[in-house]
């Protein structure tokens, strides 16, 4: 059972570690107000237990609505986002049951596409061309506490985390454009240039809005050695736009919008024979909404959500837990927009914006927890 245990105290905060959003539909870097403790093992007053999560995903397949969009990659026009990203967590226990949890995430995005390049056209071929981003994302800070006494409720628990998203990652990540076509304002010729701007919003390392937070997750054990995990979140962005260009021909689109952020998961897990061993098995969903819970829904965004199949195995010897997971992508939406609504409104003509999504994504994490106090220690005080 110790070994379902630190799962639940160190893989779950892994998830809420994790910068949901595998392609345009972008949720960000982020870590959790969540789940560092547990049944039986929760962490004691001024204890710490830090982690590090490394992700990756490739997003390539274009969708409007839940079609794909397949001539993307006949032509060979589609969007290829390459997302690396490291995330960064710490937490301490304040009581036996309730704890601070910091988090950033570092993290390297290159983007390449023809489009934000010159495009092509009869008369321009066009190139391929890369843009990036890099540095650290959006910082969280927030408070976890279990509902219930940990080392008590041993088979099942639940807990409830609220926080802040701060805005410390950069949103107005610049980089430079080819082929762009510039007008001359005063003699009104058009040259193409190499131009300095904003990266896609799809890439901006951080939204420029603080964020409310709101997360739950727990377990079941309900037979020996088989336990039900989940885990919640949504995060609230009460800001409209953050001042960031976009360069879309939309006068409606003109700045990013800073969008609220979702995802949830659901699944089982096993511990195998081998002593430290556990196999997990679930399903999550994350995405951006149509309209924020919280201030208007201005600017730019795509929005939309994945459901994805999520197989993991976790490992724990000691102090430490190591954990790979890889969602697989069974769906796949990118939903009508506020701004798109607008402009399918006044001109009578339907649109559906698109945004590229992965196919999977790969996690891998560690946990570290210093000073782990004996289970008696925490029966008795």
């Amino acid at each position: 059972m110790r070994a379902a245990h630190y799962f639940f105290t160190s893989v779950l905060i892994l998830f809420a570690n994790e910068s949901i959003g595998q392609g345009c539909v972008a949720v960000r870097g982020f870590g959790g107000c969540g789940v560092a403790g547990g049944s039986g093992l929760a962490l004691a007053p001024k204890q710490w237990q830090v982690g590090a999560n490394y992700r990756y995903f490739k997003s390539f397949r274009h969708f409007k609505g839940d079609e794909e969009q397949y001539d993307r990659l006949v032509k060979q026009t589609q969007v290829i986002n390459h997302s690396n990203t490291l995330d960064l967590s710490a937490s301490m226990g304040l009581t036996l049951n309730t704890q601070l949890n910091l988090s950033l995430p570092v993290s390297y995005t290159d983007r390449s596409s023809y489009y934000e390049h010159g495009g092509q056209s009869t008369t321009f071929a066009g190139a391929r061309k890369t843009s990036t981003s890099a540095g650290i994302g959006d910082a969280r800070v927030g408070v976890s506490r279990w509902l219930w006494n940990p080392a008590s409720h041993t088979n099942s628990n639940l807990m409830v985390g609220v926080g802040l998203k701060l805005p410390t990652g950069n949103w107005n990540a610049k980089d430079s454009f080819y082929n762009v076509l510039v007008t001359d304002p005063v003699s009104g010729a058009k040259t193409r240039q190499t131009v300095y701007r904003p990266v896609d919003q799809s890439i901006q390392l951080g939204d420029g809005g603080v964020g409310l937070s709101l997360e739950l997750q727990g377990f079941w054990e309900m037979a020996d050695g088989l336990y039900a995990y989940g885990n919640a979140f949504y995060i609230s962005n009460p800001r409209g736009v953050n001042g960031t260009l976009t360069y879309r021909s939309a006068s409606n689109e003109y700045m990013c919008s800073v969008a609220d952020q979702y995802a949830a998961r659901l699944g089982f897990l096993s511990q195998s024979k081998l002593h430290g061993l556990s196999i997990s098995w679930g399903g999550r969903i994350e995405g951006v909404p149509v309209k924020d819970l919280i201030g208007e829904s201005l600017g730019f965004r795509r929005p939309g959500y994945v459901v994805s199949l999520e197989p993991g195995v976790t490992y724990m010897k000691g102090k430490t837990t190591v954990n790979f997971n890889a969602p697989m992508a069974v769906y796949r939406i990118r939903k009508q927009s506020v701004t798109d609504k607008e402009i399918q409104d006044a001109t009578g003509v339907p649109r559906n914006g698109d945004a590229a999504f992965a196919d999977y994504l790969i996690s891998a994490g560690v946990t570290y927890r210093f000073n782990a106090p004996k289970p008696k220690d925490i029966l008795t005080k």
